[in-house]
């Protein structure tokens, strides 16, 4: 109650300052001379169309409730507007279920695509641990192969030298037969003689 009350002497204010500020418009206004009398001048033809005179006021450029639609000049009714509106809703009901189809077929795929990650992680690592296996048990073979490879290098160096060895004996044997073969044939050179 105590807002109506505030209320009424504020709209009161400005109905008052309203009225006076029209009332000085129309005082403003310079004194524009009748149809009539501007078709008595001499000088005007009846040809020639007589603008009506502008007015003014409250409502002198038309309605004060208008309906933008966004289109310009184009004047649309209030019934059009309403269809129009109703099947952009439509349309925008439709793009919005085939959206959330989407969504949801994007979420899917997404929950695919993280198991599918899941999955390549753990065989990542799982590979990763086999690589990591394999040097160590490379790194075990090459410390155990090394006693073996001087050993097979110590006894390839003995057999290469016993191997020579043998070589200078069958040699030596071989010397010792060609001598023996020689005396031999002196002996019987010798006898035959």
């Amino acid at each position: 109650m105590k807002k109506t009350v505030s209320l009424i002497p504020l709209c009161f204010l400005i109905l008052i300052v309203g009225c006076e500020s029209f009332m000085k418009k129309d005082y403003k206004k310079p004194s524009q001379p009748d149809i009539s009398s501007e078709e008595t001048r001499p000088g005007n033809s009846s040809n020639e169309a007589v603008a009506p005179p502008k007015r003014s006021g409250y409502l002198a450029s038309g309605s004060t409730v208008k309906v933008d639609t966004g289109e310009g000049d184009k004047k649309i009714s209030i019934l059009e507007q309403f269809e129009q509106t109703r099947a952009a809703l439509v349309s925008s009901k439709a793009k919005t279920a085939s959206l959330e189809k989407e969504l949801v077929n994007n979420k899917k795929v997404k929950t695919a695509l993280e198991t599918e990650l899941e999955e390549t992680k753990k065989q990542l690592e799982a590979a990763q641990q086999i690589v990591i296996e394999n040097e160590r048990l490379n790194k075990q073979l090459n410390e155990s192969r090394e006693p073996y490879e001087k050993k097979i290098k110590e006894l390839t160096l003995e057999l290469t030298k016993a191997q020579i060895e043998e070589t200078k004996a069958k040699q030596e044997l071989i010397g010792l037969k060609i001598e023996q073969l020689s005396e031999k044939k002196k002996l019987k050179t010798q006898d035959s003689q």
